[in-house]
């Protein structure tokens, strides 16, 4: 069971996911998955792209945005806050912990524009 937190009715963030792993986002209800970890912060991290073919297989919108841990920037901010005007549905977002994915959706609803 995966530990999915709302940071809004329809953004929610949780820490890394596996590609085996998007059958029960999917059951879940969510219509876009987003990125936000760069490929090999780890040993063992589960490539995004093998995330995204998963995703696109249970018919989700996948978004790679990679952000660095603490360093997310204000473009990658507007590029998250373009992918959740656009998104259909809920919208989850992963890194290593969630906690990126909240400062750029707390960044996001900040700017103007």
């Amino acid at each position: 069971m995966l530990s999915i937190t709302p940071v809004s009715d329809t953004y929610h963030v949780c820490a890394q996911l596996h590609p085996q792993d998007v059958v029960e986002v999917a059951r879940a209800g969510y219509a876009t998955l987003i990125c936000m970890r760069p490929d090999d912060e780890v040993d063992g991290q589960p490539a995004w792209a093998d995330i995204a073919a998963q995703a696109r297989r249970h018919g989700l919108d996948f978004h790679f945005i990679p952000a660095r841990s603490g360093a997310v920037t204000p473009q990658q901010a507007a590029r998250l806050r373009e992918v959740m005007n656009g998104a259909p549905g809920r919208v989850l977002s992963y890194c290593a912990s969630g906690n990126r994915c909240t400062l750029a959706w707390h960044m996001a609803m900040n700017e103007h524009g």
